[in-house]
């Protein structure tokens, strides 16, 4: 960066990226959008003011930057300043061959070299696109100008421009086809064969395919003495059938009447209505929701489940608050709304709340924001909101909008298609019970004469289609002559007669699983733009793609494309093509998490065969999904790592907790006991994990299970684990009190807190400080009691843990029962509730729902105490092996 000829120098590299930012776009950015993309991880107000001291630096460039009210941009009308990239650009697009030689001498190849923003991956996810897309228009000068060389028999200057343009894209086979052409028109046939082989080698390499037919061919050509000199080729459209028309629905109008009917109640503002359809794949359930989207136009929110996604928590949900935004972009903007709790599965959502799903008041937040949001967007005009696929649909996500779904606003009408069979899903359940579920039948023959006209016999239809009207539809718009073939085999054939490329297109996008725009097809197929674009074209025209409106891609239409691509396609190839999608996705991941998230690429990391990096991946995939309270997903995660080699002590450990936390005790005590055996080397950390057995048989009330444990857990100990030692102390002396051993159990906790005050482990202190409590209560020491108890609470809640202020504010209010205060009793208890309901551990929820029911039935409030009661009964039975231990239903202290 210069200024008069002299360099000018900033003393932060933000600066520069700003600068960078406004020069290139060429627009005026908004404060608050620098901002987001510069200090992704600082607090709105700070990252603002951090980009003001930033413009102070900026503004030695001199007059061109301008700061206009809430925008800055760079005024590059001024006759002094210069942007290579501006220039670059603007000798690209002209049409003279001089203009595109002077371009070809920038180094456009190159754009910010080296230069990055370590915390700001969303800047250098803007400088990796502005790069490729300069990368992109520098290869399309140097093929221009190859071409002109040629035309006017230069082929030496053919020669290296062409061989430029095979270095700045290397894996563009049409660069290399002109490299290869011009250096044998240049009289060096040799190099151009070798330039061929090393073409051979390169996809082979990289891609895991052939070179195209008419590469081949040119190769021939050149060694057997016959290649004739280009003539200018004509653009000549794929060979592809024409275009289909969209399916016309027939045996479909009681369905139709009812979408048309229900969109007209969403239309006219009245309450929101849920339809179901439910068919086997090929039944027209897709067709007849992409009907009502057309009805809606702009008004919809769609999402879909898909196989690849199921394990991912919140994939689903991630799609619907994208498209919400797509609606209603304000929804981003206002971080104090009732929308705000959403920034849990968008970064885009500005969120005071912290990121992060722990608690079940933190799943309620969420809930309610997207019940929220709906009814803001459906105040604006209906709304459709489409589900498709729901069986495929990640559980979270199905949770969410299950919810959604019982409680829908004014406006709103829900559409949900589902495969038979697949009824047990929350989704499925909240259709049924608030709205109606239509059955889709197969086609008689009837209506497949009305389908097909009189071109085939219906009855042979029916019987090789079974009725199904995609098979019909397929077999319809197959090429004459084709009697006996099965309809997939009609659909394979169609796969197996597209180009080369338009194959490697549409196996792109089986691989990827997800609708994918143009970009993410052209990295993992690894063609260059424009035959990514051509073959998109051809396979569109084909039936092999299909576009999507709502989410900016294509995908293919059906399985039976799915199927015909995967058939063909190597396990070689398929490793690769996995490999460097997970490559695309990592990138990715780190501009945005949760729009990418680690699973995807762990499962796109294993299909490629690189195991190691997979379970890196499924291990961050699982803390992603425990942050989000999906601790199945993480369960699955957890285990998938395990498969993959990671046999770590730590994972057991994880996958222990998890299941503690749903309340799965049996599964949990046997993983970690795995963990257990996996840390044998490790005294220190298996006495970690022989504490954390001693808990679960703890809440089972199996106390000398859990005192044997904890016994062993101390002893393997070291010195160096002052503070876990301290809070095993707490935990026996608990134990020791359970089983009547007060005076141990006293002496015991006095220790802990003595161990604990010394090695500043606050949480030792708090839980031997609510032992000390509960000990002074069964001993009828009162002021002891409480004494003790307000103390921990009173630490618990500076320490902010749940799990100890829940304890000791249970245990308050039974000491405030005692002495008879009914009321602070009361008060304690419920605040312990709320904590419970926050965290979401079912089995100190029905304990506390039971203290309430006591409390409140001593104070003659009996309809309330039953209220209670059954809520206890509720949370008790969803732990595991609850109904066998009746232990299990008798815990009141801890």
């Amino acid at each position: 960066m210069r200024r008069a000829g002299t360099v000018v120098r900033f003393d932060t590299r933000k600066a520069v990226a700003l600068l960078c930012l406004l020069a290139v776009t060429g627009e005026d950015h908004g404060r608050g959008a620098i901002a987001g993309l510069l200090w992704p991880d600082l607090e709105r107000a700070r990252a603002r003011a951090t980009l003001r001291r930033t413009l102070s630096v900026a503004a030695a460039v001199g007059p061109a930057l301008a700061v206009r009210g809430d925008r800055v941009g760079l005024d590059l009308d001024i006759e002094s300043v210069d942007c290579d990239v501006v220039r670059f650009r603007r000798l690209a697009a002209s049409s003279e061959v001089e203009d595109w030689r002077s371009a070809a001498l920038l180094p456009a190849d190159r754009f910010l070299d080296g230069f990055s923003l370590r915390d700001s991956p969303a800047f250098d996810d803007w400088a990796i696109g502005v790069a490729a897309e300069l990368t992109d228009t520098l290869s399309d000068v140097l093929a221009r100008l190859t071409r002109d060389a040629g035309a006017n028999g230069d082929w030496e200057a053919g020669r290296d421009w062409a061989r430029r343009r095979v270095q700045i894209d290397p894996l563009s086979e049409p660069a290399h086809a002109d490299l290869i052409r011009a250096t044998a028109f240049a009289g060096d046939r040799h190099a151009a064969v070798q330039a061929y082989r090393s073409l051979v080698r390169l996809l082979d390499t990289e891609l895991g395919v052939a070179p195209l037919p008419e590469t081949m061919a040119l190769h021939d050509d050149i060694r057997a003495g016959r290649l004739q000199a280009p003539r200018e080729r004509e653009a000549v459209a794929p060979a592809a059938r024409a275009p289909r028309e969209r399916v016309r629905l027939v045996g479909r109008e009681a369905e139709l009447a009812a979408l048309e009917a229900a969109w007209r109640d969403a239309a006219e503002g009245r309450p929101g209505r849920v339809l179901g359809l439910v068919g086997e794949p090929g039944l027209g359930k897709t067709a007849l929701l992409d009907v009502a989207a057309r009805r809606a136009g702009a008004r919809i929110l769609r999402v879909g489940g898909r196989a690849s996604e199921t394990s991912l928590a919140y994939a689903a949900a991630n799609d619907l608050v994208r498209a919400m935004l797509s609606i209603e972009p304000a929804l981003a903007t206002q971080p104090r709304s009732s929308v705000s709790a959403l920034g849990a599965l968008a970064s885009e959502i500005a969120s005071p709340h912290a990121r992060e799903i722990r608690t079940a008041g933190d799943l309620q937040r969420v809930h309610d924001a997207v019940r929220a949001a709906l009814s803001r967007i459906a105040d604006a005009g209906p709304v459709l909101l489409v589900v498709d696929d729901a069986e495929l649909i990640d559980r979270p996500s199905a949770l969410l909008l299950a919810y959604a779904v019982r409680r829908l606003p004014p406006g709103v009408l829900t559409l949900v298609a589902w495969r038979p069979g697949t009824t047990g899903g929350p989704l499925q359940h909240a259709v049924s019970e608030t709205g109606e579920a239509r059955r889709l039948l197969p086609l008689d023959a009837d209506q497949i004469a009305d389908l097909v006209g009189e071109a085939l016999d219906p009855a042979e239809v029916l019987r090789r289609t079974r009725g199904i009207p995609l098979l019909v539809t397929e077999l319809a718009g197959s090429p004459a002559g084709i009697d006996e073939t099965d309809v997939r085999d009609i659909v394979a054939a169609r796969f197996a007669g597209a180009s080369d490329t338009a194959r490697q297109v549409v196996t792109a996008a089986v691989v990827i699983g997800t609708v994918a725009p143009p970009e993410l097809l052209r990295a993992v197929s690894g063609r260059d733009e424009g035959e990514t674009v051509d073959a998109i074209e051809e396979a569109v025209a084909r039936g092999l793609l299909v576009e999507h409106a709502e989410t900016a891609g294509y995908d293919v239409p059906h399985d039976l494309v799915r199927d015909a691509a995967q058939e063909a396609l190597s396990l070689a190839r398929r490793r690769l093509l996995h490999g460097r999608l997970a490559d695309v996705l990592i990138r990715r991941h780190g501009v945005d998490p949760s729009a990418t998230p680690a699973g995807a690429v762990a499962r796109h990391l294993a299909s490629a065969g690189r195991e190691d990096e997979a379970a890196d991946w499924f291990l961050a995939a699982a803390s992603d999904s425990s942050r989000l309270g999906a601790h199945e997903e993480a369960i699955g995660q957890l285990r998938s790592a395990l498969a993959l080699g990671r046999r770590e002590s730590d994972v057991h450990a994880a996958i222990g907790t998890a299941l503690v936390r749903l309340g799965r005790y049996d599964e949990a005590l046997v993983v970690l006991d795995q963990a257990s055996a996996a840390a044998e080397s490790d005294p220190g950390r298996r006495g970690e994990i022989d504490h954390a057995i001693a808990r679960v048989h703890d809440r089972l009330g199996d106390l000398q299970l859990a005192l044997s444990h904890l016994e062993s857990g101390l002893e393997s100990s070291g010195p160096e684990g002052r503070g876990r030692r301290a809070r095993m102390l707490a935990d026996l002396a608990l134990v020791l009190h359970r089983l009547g051993r007060r005076g141990e159990a006293r002496a015991t906790a006095a220790t802990a807190r003595g161990a604990g005050t010394e090695a500043g482990d606050a949480a030792a202190v708090i839980q031997a400080e609510n032992v000390l409590g509960m000990i002074a209560l069964a001993e009828g020491e009162q002021d002891d009691a409480e004494a003790h108890l307000e103390d921990a609470v009173s630490r618990a809640d500076a320490y902010a843990d749940d799990d100890l202020l829940i304890a000791t504010l249970n245990n308050l209010s039974r000491a405030r029962a005692q002495r008879g205060a009914a009321d602070e009793a009361l008060d304690a208890a419920r605040q312990a509730l709320r904590c419970a309901d926050r965290q979401g551990d079912r089995h100190r929820q029905g304990a506390l729902h039971s203290h309430l029911a006591d409390l409140l039935h001593a104070a003659g409030r009996e309809e309330e105490a039953m209220a209670e009661l059954r809520a206890s009964a509720i949370a008790f039975s969803e732990v595991q092996g609850s109904a066998a231990r009746p232990e299990v239903w008798t815990l009141t202290e801890w």
